[in-house]
């Protein structure tokens, strides 16, 4: 009988979307190989969709970007926060911890520091990403004073072995080779009835909107102005406040996957976890200029190319001007215009580089 390959994942801890995207990926894996997943995201997250199929290694990999709101990035933070991730030379760690527990391959969303260690040893490693952040890094304030720092980030990522492009990425410059495939989504179900009794509310002749701004955005849109809104609801299970008339405010037995699937817009600040869950569902997304966030060229690209979404002015956005942004969704079609599925592409790979 042939052993059982060990597999270490490794899953940047910048928010959560990484985590998401990862997700449906490590599902079909934890089924044909022994994985490890390393990561600052916390453990119960993951069993809440793998089980007990997988262990669980509680580490920094890589340190992001530093944010000083939802739409701008800290760039000296970011830079000084990396510098300081390097100086703990953790690429000496990581290959003994991977000889040590006989690693046969290495999955990285998106560290740069995991394929490196694979490549010194001689171990087979693919990254998983629509960007890189030498991508990212190369194009803040004050990069052009960054040089050793940015090359230390491109030996690192050039080392890996695949880069896996999922939809809606900046071109590849850094790995030798690289394979596009469909988005990375978790796919939700449809709770709309499930919904409508735990707020005792009748969604019948109302526009649906499911909004997620994460951690930061929440402060700053004019919610108050939402209420002029007759035709819609709002569903969200960001911390709003102050408390408006047609936004509710849903916890965690409620799925993102799943609202998301619920409704008939998703609005967001137009993060790659969000508009894939979004794409899987069919639905349009609303979202606005991310002018710090250079991966949002792409997305930018992406949603004029396949006209899936609105992007609207960043003024209108933070008023909570919506209502022309909401009718122009309402009349896009998603269904069959981006692909999908790339986890399966991504494990039909893993097999053939393992043959």
């Amino acid at each position: 009988m042939t052993p059982i390959k060990n597999f270490a994942y490794y899953i940047s801890g910048h928010g959560y979307g990484h985590y998401a995207r990862s997700i449906p990926v490590l599902q079909q894996l934890v089924a044909d190989f022994n994985v490890h997943i390393k990561s600052e995201i916390p453990e119960s997250l993951f069993t809440q969709c793998l089980g007990e199929t997988f262990h669980h290694w509680t580490q920094p990999v890589d340190t992001g970007c530093q944010h000083s709101s939802s739409l701008k990035v800290d760039a000296e933070e970011t830079f000084r926060k990396f510098k300081t991730f390097q100086s703990r030379a953790p690429i000496n760690a990581e290959k003994i911890w991977l000889q040590e527990n006989q690693v046969d391959m290495v999955l990285s969303d998106i560290a740069s520091m995991p394929v490196k260690a694979a490549h010194d040893l001689g171990i087979p490693s693919i990254l998983i990403g629509n960007f890189t952040w030498h991508d990212i890094y190369s194009h803040l304030p004050g990069a052009e004073k960054q040089k050793p720092l940015l090359q230390t980030l491109a030996e690192e990522y050039a080392s890996a072995d695949l880069h896996i492009l999922p939809q809606c990425h900046l071109p590849p410059t850094l790995i030798r080779k690289s394979k596009e495939v469909g988005f990375l989504a978790q796919k939700g179900q449809v709770i709309r009835n499930d919904i409508e009794q735990h707020l005792n509310l009748s969604f019948s002749g109302k526009t649906l909107v499911f909004i997620y701004l994460g951690e930061y955005g929440a402060g700053s849109v004019l919610w108050e102005n939402l209420s002029q809104h007759k035709n819609c609801l709002y569903l969200t299970r960001d911390l709003i406040e102050p408390s408006v008339p047609g936004l509710y405010i849903l916890d965690d037995r409620f799925s993102f996957p799943d609202l998301i699937a619920s409704v008939d817009v998703v609005l967001t600040k137009g993060g790659y976890s969000t508009l894939g869950s979004a794409f899987a569902s069919h639905k349009p997304v609303i979202t606005c200029e991310r002018h710090d966030f250079y991966e949002f060229e792409a997305i930018r690209e992406y949603l004029l190319k396949t006209q899936t979404g609105v992007i609207i002015a960043d003024e209108d956005f933070y008023q909570g001007n919506w209502q022309a942004a909401i009718k122009t969704a309402l009349n896009l079609t998603v269904k069959d215009k981006v692909p999908l599925n790339g986890e399966i592409e991504i494990l039909k790979t893993v097999h053939q580089m393992l043959s």
